[in-house]
């Protein structure tokens, strides 16, 4: 199997392969949306001259139910999309020991997936692998990460995978 992979400029960690986009905007409109409902139904409940009622305390409910969902939506995570067919993409992360550090490069080389996961995790290892997957089976990429003092340093580019 010939895999390809994609080059990515050093100075930056958290970048994908250019087919998979990440949706941050819509986490900021949604939760503005849900800010404004919030404010909306406590505007109404404190105009309200009897705040004693059942229907009172159902309004400041629906109140705080927005407001949850907001902050919900603030700090939720971006959705990473396959741009080509439009299918949702899971990241998941493997952790592995540094003496399996050839055997990751060959299987990262190789493109073979199953054998990567096949490998013995270890989660206090110094190596950690990222793997994008689109939920339609289309699309399948992977990232070597070491660990250095401060944090995880990015070893090698995307490789796509089978």
């Amino acid at each position: 199997m010939r895999t390809t992979t994609f080059e990515a400029a050093p100075d930056t960690q958290d970048t994908y392969p250019p087919c998979i986009s990440e949706s941050k905007s819509s986490n900021l409109t949604q939760a503005a949306l849900w800010g404004i409902i919030a404010v909306a139904l406590f505007g109404i409940y404190y105009r309200q001259p009897d705040r004693e009622t059942p229907l009172a305390n159902v309004q400041l409910l629906l109140v705080v139910t927005c407001v949850v969902a907001a902050i919900f939506r603030l700090f939720a995570r971006n959705k990473l999309t396959y741009t080509p067919t439009g299918s949702n993409v899971e990241k998941r992360s493997y952790h592995f020991n540094t003496t399996l550090k050839a055997d990751i490069l060959q299987s990262l080389d190789e493109g073979n997936t199953a054998r990567l996961k096949a490998l013995k995790n270890d989660d206090a290892g110094g190596l950690m692998v990222e793997l994008l997957r689109s939920k339609d089976g289309t699309y399948t990429a992977a990232r070597l990460y070491q660990y250095e003092p401060h944090g995880y340093i990015a070893k090698t580019d995307w490789v796509s995978m089978k």
